[in-house]
């Protein structure tokens, strides 16, 4: 098995119209409609953040071929503090 350094993050994570017990992580101040794994990585690199885009699909929404990320942050933080951190540059990216 491949060790990876970084975050798995999901688009499903910011979807304003997923709920939060189906995935969303972030509350809906935070939340942007129909967010991409694209929209997320240049977020994620506007941060300044190592960012690996890869195909996949979240195991609850295992019918959407939306991708994911490998986040790196640089520095230690929790998963929830990324996600947040992010949101917020998304919200950004996508005005």
């Amino acid at each position: 098995m491949l060790k990876r350094r970084g975050y798995v993050i999901w688009p499903i994570y910011f979807d304003r119209s997923v709920s939060r017990s189906r995935c969303r992580r972030v509350p809906l101040d935070l939340a942007v409609r129909s967010p991409s794994a694209e929209q997320l990585a240049k977020a994620a690199g506007k941060l300044g953040w190592r960012v690996e885009l890869e195909p996949g699909s979240h195991p609850a929404f295992w019918w959407k071929k939306t991708g994911k990320l490998i986040v790196d942050p640089g520095k230690p933080m929790k998963k929830s503090e990324v996600i947040r951190i992010l949101g917020k540059a998304l919200k950004g990216v996508q005005s």
